[in-house]
């Protein structure tokens, strides 16, 4: 489920889109990938997240190193009841690399974020930068009136532009 950065954000709706500063065609991942998938996605392309999408193009989630990374350090708590008052809570014991071998079998979509923020090509820079400062987001997938993947936009591509303009 995608989410539009929306235009009630009260900041001018002329100026240059962010059509001009996205990266067309950026990496992805289908929804059907693995963890493993993703990671060497990652790797071999030097990004750091990626939108998730389906077979026919329309971001269904969003997963970041930060999501993979949150996955493997996660312990789980077990309780076990006894039938009476007492119960008894333990972790798993698992090393890291143990946890890294279960964890790359599985869906991408157990990680990623579902709810995606997007923005439109024809938006504005600044309205793009108030909603990627707001919600501290590195970067947005960009979709086009159907909700098609037609781009990434990231802070530093922003920030790149804000320089050529400064700097000129």
């Amino acid at each position: 489920m995608s989410e539009i950065v929306p235009e009630s954000i009260p900041l001018e709706t002329a100026g240059t889109p962010v059509s001009a500063v996205m990266i067309a065609d950026p990496f992805t991942c289908l929804a059907s990938a693995t963890i493993a998938d993703v990671v060497r996605i990652m790797t071999e392309r030097g990004v750091s997240s990626l939108p998730v999408v389906d077979e026919d193009g329309f971001v269904v989630g969003f997963i970041s190193d930060g999501d993979i990374m949150g996955a493997v350090a996660q312990h789980r708590a077990h309780t076990l009841f006894t039938g009476g008052d007492a119960s008894m809570l333990y972790f798993d014991d698992m090393s890291f690399e143990e946890r890294v071998d279960q964890l790359k079998e599985r869906c991408v979509m157990d990680f990623a974020v579902r709810k995606v923020v997007c923005a439109k090509p024809e938006q504005s820079i600044a309205r793009v930068a108030a909603m990627l400062s707001k919600k501290k987001f590195k970067k947005l997938p960009v979709v086009n009136d159907e909700g098609a993947l037609v781009g990434v936009v990231r802070r530093t591509d922003i920030v790149k532009h804000i320089f050529a303009k400064m700097f000129a």
